[in-house]
């Protein structure tokens, strides 16, 4: 009864991952209908449409993992913290469309919240590689961890262009930077142009700021985490003769 019910907690963890990203994944092509304007454009979509399934996939595969052995290792704790990290995602991108903040204090808001980010992954993975004492766990950690957390930036930002184009449009920044451009680019208009470029920007925090950057975090916090649990080994071989 309690493997039963140990089961469905973590199907539920990810099937609310798995149906978030579906719901990422159904943004594209509304994207696409509402602001495509060229072949460019389209491909755009559908290379973003296509990562997205790819990642539905693996999770689709994952959670039937789950539902049979339970959670692999720190998965769940890592897919639980990269949740309440995506979190900061979340603020800073409303923030900057919200609130829309002048330079340069954007862009310390912007690099406040990243290397806020950062840490965390960080930190979590060398917990986790210290406790374990294998360099796995920590770059487990970093990968859940680092792409849940750049999942949620990414449904974020494609919730933006879908139902939040009038704030993308509003922002001083944004006006500035179609009045300098716009008559350079192909786009027929403001909404137009922004809406790809906050998908390229969807893109980058699901992929680099997201997968990649935790499983480098990962790898270094489980290089680091490894060393130091045998380093405290090692130290307490030497403290327990002399204790005696």
């Amino acid at each position: 009864m309690k493997n039963i019910e140990m089961n469905s907690v973590h199907m539920t963890t990810a099937g609310s991952l798995l149906a978030f990203l579906l719901y990422c994944t159904a943004l594209v092509p509304i994207v696409a209908l509402l602001y495509g304007y060229n072949n460019q454009a389209l491909a755009v979509s559908a290379v973003a449409f296509c990562i997205l399934l790819v990642v539905d996939a693996f999770l689709w595969r994952f959670q039937q993992r789950v539902s049979r052995a339970g959670y692999p290792g720190v998965s769940r704790q890592a897919i639980l913290i990269g949740m309440a990290i995506g979190l900061l995602w979340v603020i800073e991108i409303g923030i900057n469309n919200f609130i829309a903040p002048p330079l340069p204090a954007r862009d310390t808001i912007d690099n406040l919240f990243w290397a806020a980010i950062a840490i965390l992954i960080f930190m979590h993975a060398l917990l986790c590689a210290y406790r374990a004492n294998r360099f796995r766990s920590g770059l487990e950690a970093g990968f859940w961890s680092g792409s849940v957390s750049g999942a949620l930036a990414c449904g974020m930002a494609l919730s933006m262009i879908v139902f939040g184009m009038h704030w993308i449009t509003q922002d001083p920044l944004n006006i500035t930077e179609w009045a300098a451009r716009g008559a350079g680019v192909s786009a027929p208009g403001m909404a137009a142009y922004f809406a790809f470029e906050t998908l390229a920007g969807a893109l980058l925090h699901l992929v680099v700021l997201g997968t990649l950057m935790g499983l480098l975090l990962g790898g270094l916090a489980g290089l680091i985490g490894k060393v130091l649990r045998a380093a405290n080994q090692q130290i307490q071989k030497i403290r327990k003769p002399g204790e005696s």
